[in-house]
């Protein structure tokens, strides 16, 4: 009878144990699925395409630089500016959707620069 109650009392703890491994274990996938959801690799897969195909031989693979500026976080606004050749930046032949993919995509790349650009765009259309 003691060695069925110390017996017992062993495997209460090792499955108490076994609880907390699985419940950290369980915390630690959660955090990685998050961070992964968060990751630019999950941004419009459309946006990084046309990206890829009118921008990035200029602005670097990763929109960081390159012959042309780092344009993280470009607004559409920008966007819509630059490929109509209205700045420095010669035009190019989007359709608006288009524009708005890669707008989308650069957004999605530095998210605190866009929501900082789209701040200043409303109080300037005041």
């Amino acid at each position: 009878m003691v060695w069925g109650v110390f017996f017992s009392l062993l495997s209460l703890g090792f499955y108490a144990e076994l609880r907390q491994g699985i419940m950290r274990l369980l915390s630690h996938l959660a955090l990685c699925v998050a961070t992964l959801l968060a990751l630019p690799c999950w941004a419009d897969d459309q946006g990084q395409a046309q990206f890829v195909d009118h921008c990035a031989a200029c602005h670097g693979l990763h929109a960081l630089g390159g012959n042309g500026p780092d344009i993280q976080g470009t607004t559409l606004n920008d966007v819509v500016i630059s490929t109509r050749g209205m700045d420095q930046m010669p035009a190019i032949d989007l359709s608006d959707a288009e524009r708005q993919a890669i707008a989308a995509y650069l957004m999605s790349l530095a998210p605190e620069i866009a929501a900082q650009k789209l701040r200043f765009e409303a109080q300037i259309t005041r």
